[in-house]
Formats: C-alpha cells, sequence, structure tokens
C-alpha cells in the first residue's frame, strides 16, 4: 500500500463515510510486480490504486454466477460436437484418409496440452 492509503485515524478508520459507513483499513498483499500492475490499470481508469482495487472486488461481488445455469448447455454442446467430430473422424477413415485424422488428433493433444501447461503456469 502507498503512504496515501494507509493514512487513518488510530483506531483504523479513514474518517470518510460511505455507503454502509465509514471504511476501515484492511490488510492484502500484493508483489512489487503484483502491485505495478495494480497502480498501472489504477492509472489507465483514472482511478487511485486502492479505489481501483475496492471498486473492482466490489464488482465481482455483485455479480452472480452464471455457471450453473450454463453447465447443461455446455454438456450438451459438448455432446453434439463430440458426436460430429466422431462421426467425421469415421467417414474420413472410410475414405483411406486414417493418417489425416491422426495428424489432426496429434495436432489437438499438442494444443490442449500447451493450453493446460498455460494455465497451470
Amino acid at each position: 500500500m502507498t503512504e496515501t492509503d494507509i493514512k487513518g485515524t488510530a483506531s483504523g478508520e479513514t474518517g470518510t463515510e460511505k455507503a454502509g459507513g465509514a471504511r476501515k483499513i484492511r490488510g492484502i498483499r500484493f508483489s512489487e510486480s503484483e502491485w505495478e500492475q495494480v497502480k498501472s490499470a489504477a492509472a489507465a481508469h483514472q482511478m487511485s490504486a486502492s479505489e481501483f482495487v475496492r471498486e473492482r472486488i466490489l464488482a465481482l461481488t455483485r455479480t452472480p454466477s452464471v455457471a450453473p445455469s450454463l453447465a447443461p448447455l455446455i454438456e450438451r454442446m459438448f455432446r453434439y460436437t463430440w458426436f460430429l467430430a466422431t462421426e467425421k473422424r469415421d467417414a474420413m477413415i472410410r475414405e483411406g484418409r486414417k493418417a489425416e485424422v491422426e495428424a489432426l488428433v496429434a495436432e489437438a493433444r499438442a494444443l490442449h496440452e500447451s493450453l493446460r501447461s498455460g494455465a497451470d503456469g
């Protein structure tokens, strides 16, 4: 936090009345590189870093989760895609294009692995 982020009264209140009452200082840790990213993003939005963090976090708490409502649709789309891909694969093999199918499968597996390693890293 910057010096302006941590100024407040001895009780930890900033003395600024906002919706929901007086604000109090809450501790949160950032690495130097993370804090630089926050400051840069805040500046791009013409906000202080603390205001930017507060607004972004509160926006996340107000946004309803849509994943449960989309899960059945995603599953249905996956099944349709799997069915169509399986049908196309079988047709290509019947047409004597097995090498092409194997190359596509290898490419898809490589892409999948790179996406997984990128998400894990």
